[in-house]
């Protein structure tokens, strides 16, 4: 049986027949309901409408918004505890998947709006975060790094020497004035993406606007090779690659890629998916081929799902559970969808088994607390509400 939990917004209550509501202290009277295998375990608030991502290194979890980066202790990790005051930033719009060097240090945020800078911070005393260095034609949308931080590859196909934070050296813009974008380096074509991931140590899959996505050795970053290549099914338009995952440093069956595509008030079949590919064969066949894709429905709001969507029925950013092994928990955000959690299963086929509905909720990602194999706390970060605190009650 599915709990209801804190509706206060009077129509909707009338709609559900519900005549009274325990309301818990989230922004905009906002409450939520949610599947049996979610608890609702804590609140977090930041500016409304402002925050884009998470990033979480140890103990320390990254927040970045267009207005502030925040740094919370995560040591009891449903008690976050924010270090000093948020650095304000004025307008930086807009890296969702903000960066830190393995050792903690240094923190890179891409602003691609207003401006075209890569800014490098100074965090290694978390309360008091410092500007350490602006870079000129690298404000990608995102930017990721590689080799332990020494490089950085933008998704529009800027390359940074890092290696000296303080005095970061643009190999490639991003705007094909300095050097060869890395996309093209890569493929022979010139190309955008929405994000890169290093899935192990000298090797990425991008997440192309348009096109199929590509793993690549990196090893040279000025040199990068395309291993193999996944390819959208033919009927699968739209929608631009967001983000992706290969769990277990490329060891995993599968690679994890999801989809977005803003903008559509009702859910259907091409909005942006979760989607599982093979990865076992590609060494032979130098491709991944596609196992399954899942889309979330327009519902009742009551039975976890709303009747219509503002930003869209898509897939967010996502990251799977630590015991994922060939399979396993995968939590995702889904805008007006909020929090979904599936289980893929030992052949790569997916299962939607829980799930987190705010009202006045527009999810943007899901981040587990830790590495913990035992970890069952995450993050649900809202760009309307703040961080949900949530815990995952089912199997892991």
């Amino acid at each position: 049986m599915k709990r209801l939990v804190a509706f206060v917004a009077t129509a909707l209550m009338a709609m559900s027949g519900i005549a009274q509501a325990q309301t818990v202290p989230v922004p905009n009277g906002g409450g939520f309901v949610s599947g049996d295998e979610v608890e609702h375990a804590g609140f977090v608030p930041f500016e409304v409408g402002t925050a884009t991502g998470v990033s979480i290194y140890g103990k320390y979890m990254y927040l970045t918004s267009w207005k502030n980066i925040s740094i919370y202790d995560i040591s009891d990790p449903v008690n976050p505890v924010l270090q000093g005051q948020p650095y304000p930033v004025g307008f930086w719009f807009e890296n969702e998947d903000v960066q830190v060097t393995p050792d903690g240090r240094t923190l890179f945020f891409a602003e691609s709006l207003p401006g075209n800078s890569l800014h490098i911070m100074d965090v290694e005393d978390k309360t008091n975060i410092q500007p350490l260095a602006d870079l000129e034609l690298a404000g990608d949308h995102t930017t990721t790094c590689i080799l332990k931080c020494k490089y950085l590859y933008g998704s529009d196909g800027s390359i940074v020497d890092v290696r000296n934070p303080a005095e970061p050296k643009l190999i490639a813009s991003n705007d094909g004035t300095v050097g060869t974008r890395w996309t093209e380096l890569a493929t022979g074509q010139d190309y955008s993406n929405h994000d890169v991931t290093e899935v192990k140590p000298g090797f990425i899959l991008d997440a192309p606007i348009s096109g199929p996505f590509h793993y690549i050795d990196v090893r040279n970053p000025v040199k990068p090779k395309v291993i193999a290549v996944g390819v959208k099914e033919a009927s699968e338009t739209g929608w631009l690659f967001h983000s992706a995952r290969w769990p277990n440093n490329t060891k995993d069956d599968f690679i994890l890629m999801q989809g977005e595509d803003n903008a559509n008030p009702r859910c259907g079949a091409q909005n942006g998916p979760f989607q599982t590919y093979d990865a076992t064969k590609y060494k032979k066949t130098k491709t991944f081929t596609i196992i399954d894709t899942y889309r979330v429905t327009n519902g009742t709001y009551v039975d976890g799902s709303p009747a219509v969507n503002a930003l869209g029925c898509s897939a967010h950013w996502f990251q799977e559970h630590p015991t994922f092994r060939n399979g396993g928990l995968v939590g995702m955000g889904y805008y007006e969808h909020g929090t979904r959690f599936f289980r893929v299963d030992s052949k790569g086929k997916i299962k939607e088994e829980g799930w987190f509905q705010p009202v006045n909720g527009s999810t943007s990602g899901w981040y587990w607390a830790s590495t913990s194999k035992s970890e069952r706390v995450g993050y649900s970060v809202d760009y309307t509400r703040g961080i949900d605190i949530l815990k995952w009650n089912g199997d892991l």
